[in-house]
């Protein structure tokens, strides 16, 4: 075909040790991902007003699932603050969940002419494996200001704000199981 291939992109997990929170000896599993209506696909999704749109020659390495899911994984090993942390899906024991939502994944313009923002909402839920309670429910949300109108910059935003929002969440489910009284795996108590 004489089509031009479309150009993927990925997002870096966050840097290590970049949250304040206090280390839990907890095992965690990540929730594959719920995403708002029009996000769940490899298309890099385009807010303008209330139009959806997907940027034409470019798209995410994967489905936007799998990109949150990973990134999500990767940038809470990498903080350290647990005892291991994985996908749900790999069927390995834990002492929690984190079921999230993504509610924005998308670049949002104000304007034709201006650089676009890229705008990350994740929604989690801690859920104690031991007894299915739900612990905590909270919320992160980043936006990030592309440099320029170009695909490169536009990455680059989602990458900066994706980061903030999974940062955020770490340290946020950090907190909350270190608060938790209930009972954990083994029904053993604090």
């Amino acid at each position: 075909t004489k089509l031009p291939a479309s150009t993927n992109y990925v997002l870096a997990s966050a840097p290590a040790g970049s949250t304040g929170a206090t280390r839990s000896d907890a095992d965690l599993s990540i929730g594959r991902p719920d995403l708002a209506p029009g996000l769940d696909t490899e298309r890099i999704a385009v807010l303008k007003g209330q139009e959806l749109d997907y940027y034409r020659g470019a798209q995410w390495g994967g489905r936007t699932t799998e990109i949150v899911q990973t990134l999500l994984v990767e940038s809470f090993e990498d903080q350290q603050l647990f005892r291991s942390v994985t996908t749900e899906q790999s069927r390995v024991s834990s002492d929690y969940v984190l079921d999230v939502s993504v509610r924005d994944f998308q670049a949002e313009y104000a304007s034709d002419n201006d650089a676009p923002t890229a705008h990350v909402t994740i929604l989690g839920r801690l859920i104690r494996v031991s007894d299915r309670q739900l612990v905590q429910t909270f919320a992160a949300t980043a936006q990030s200001r592309a440099s320029d109108n170009r695909m490169g910059e536009v990455a680059a935003a989602f990458e900066t704000a994706a980061q903030k929002v999974v940062l955020e969440l770490a340290q946020k489910t950090a907190t909350a199981i270190a608060g938790d009284t209930g009972p954990k795996q083994g029904g053993t108590n604090p």
